[in-house]
């Protein structure tokens, strides 16, 4: 029989020992020939000759001081009987990030070993149940990842982004509680908004060609405006409940709609009940509201960062379209809120969040402090956002434009369907850089009175017990910073990679 040819080739593979293994490429690499060896010997006594003071005071750190005050550098003021509630959300995020990566991720990643390395530092400079608890943390990242290999074929891409979608309003509710007012009047007001909203649905879906419910509409307003008493109740269920009416009303013509209405008028009635009756039993439980003066540490840099980034994301392109916008008065507001916004600093936008809002509000409307500070980040941010997102806009050639309108798209359908999508897969990297930078500048809301990680930090520092640590508490807030900036960093990468950004 004869043989099959063979690919002639004239460099001789090295052992796959070599090839394969770290002893084999630190071989090849740094010990042949002669002068590698020569430059690592160096390069090593250099690194310890810079670095021996560095370990020694590594290896004789008071790092007890990181296990001691663990819980306030994480959580700050959070009531002890509510703890469970953030671990509960630790460890769900833990299962999920397994899960996903076990769909999502194929081949070994280095930073999979960094994501592991996490609960195992902080269990190490933890103590006694804590430990544990990050073991159990580990534990179930392991299990999420087992579970994910085997739903990679089974739509587990799907599972994996509705797991993402629920776990925000889960890690809110875990965290905050059901932290519905108390006052009996809430619960007439919720209803008789919700009642308008409902209504406005109904009627665009039964009667979209009846006059009376704009005017009806109309009336609210007028009530709203006229009467402060009820311009709480009134004023913000007119303007939505129009504009649900008005949308829907255009779209009367579309089969379903009708049967939509009526679900949703029958999803109200049991929503009325729960308004009425379920909720003082179960506010008074395990879900008792926790007051966002008892949020601190890092919990609440991550919980400014997470809704600062939701919602600047969609407001900054909103601004970066409507400066593109062939509408005189949208293009003029875009630029002047853009422009104002990126001219002043960050601080002010926050002691504007803190102080002037309240003024502007009405007498008997309060926003809380945490709400005002993840304003003030969503303003700033925004700004930002919509030039990067301007920047990927201006990069798309005229010509799928001109495609997208050979094609019979409209303006709408051409900017969501094609522009939007190519500008912002060009400008991910600058996205996510900024989403970086908003991560890290939520730690200036402790300027403004708020507890954040590196405010606890300061009054741990004040304890005289610990006078001298500086370096082991802020090297550990650096550490927790690198490992979420990393994280970020390294899912961009996966999503660039994903996407073929500068490839096609």
């Amino acid at each position: 029989m004869p043989q099959p040819a063979q690919t002639p080739s004239t460099d001789a593979l090295p052992p796959p020992t070599e090839r394969f293994t770290l002893l084999g490429w630190v071989y090849k690499n740094l010990l042949t020939p002669w002068y590698n060896l020569l430059l690592t010997v160096v390069s090593l006594w250099l690194v310890y000759v810079l670095l021996k003071g560095t370990i020694s005071w590594a290896l004789t750190a008071r790092w007890e001081v990181i296990p001691a005050n663990a819980r306030i550098l994480m959580v700050g003021s959070y009531p002890a009987e509510y703890l469970w509630r953030v671990w509960a959300a630790i460890w769900l995020l833990a299962a999920i990030v397994g899960f996903s990566w076990g769909v999502w991720v194929s081949k070994r990643e280095r930073v999979a070993w960094v994501l592991m390395a996490v609960p195992v530092v902080l269990a190490l400079v933890s103590h006694g149940w804590v430990r544990l608890a990050w073991a159990a943390t580990l534990a179930l990242a392991l299990a999420g990842w087992w579970l994910g290999r085997r739903a990679r074929a089974r739509k587990g891409g799907v599972w994996a982004t509705l797991l993402w979608v629920l776990y925000l309003p889960t890690f809110v509710l875990l965290v905050r509680g059901w932290g519905l007012p108390e006052e009996p009047f809430w619960k007439y007001t919720t209803a008789v908004q919700l009642a308008v909203i409902v209504a406005s649905l109904i009627a665009a879906a039964w009667a979209p060609r009846v006059p009376w419910v704009a005017l009806g509409h109309a009336a609210l307003l007028a009530a709203a405006l006229a009467l402060p008493q009820w311009r709480s109740v009134l004023l913000w269920p007119a303007i939505v409940g129009f504009l649900v009416w008005f949308i829907a009303r255009r779209y009367a013509h579309l089969e379903g709609l009708k049967r939509l209405a009526l679900q949703v008028g029958l999803a109200y009635i049991p929503l009325l009940i729960f308004i009425f009756f379920a909720y003082e039993p179960l506010s008074r439980t395990w879900l008792a509201k926790v007051a966002s003066a008892n949020w601190g540490g890092l919990l609440l840099n991550i919980l400014i960062a997470v809704f600062g980034i939701m919602f600047s994301f969609p407001l900054g392109v909103l601004f970066a379209l409507g400066r593109r916008s062939s509408l005189p008065v949208i293009r003029l507001f875009s630029i002047l809120y853009i422009e104002f916004v990126r001219g002043v600093p960050f601080i002010t936008i926050l002691f504007m969040a803190q102080i002037m809002f309240p003024i502007l509000l009405p007498p008997d409307m309060s926003i809380d402090r945490v709400v005002r500070a993840i304003m003030g980040v969503i303003m700033f941010a925004a700004a930002y956002m919509a030039e990067n997102v301007r920047g990927g806009l201006q990069a798309i050639p005229k010509g799928q434009y001109e495609a997208a309108a050979a094609l019979g798209l409209n303006a709408t359908q051409t900017m969501l369907l094609i522009i939007l999508p190519q500008a912002l897969r060009n400008v991910i990297p600058v996205l996510v850089g900024q989403f970086i930078g908003l991560l890290k500048d939520t730690t200036l809301v402790t300027i403004v009175g708020l507890l954040d990680i590196l405010g606890v930090a300061q009054s741990v520092l004040s304890n005289p017990k610990w006078i001298g640590t500086q370096r082991e508490v802020y090297l550990f807030v650096a550490f927790l910073f690198w490992v979420l900036s990393y994280g970020m960093s390294y899912a961009s990468r996966r999503l660039e990679q994903a996407l073929g950004v500068g490839r096609r």
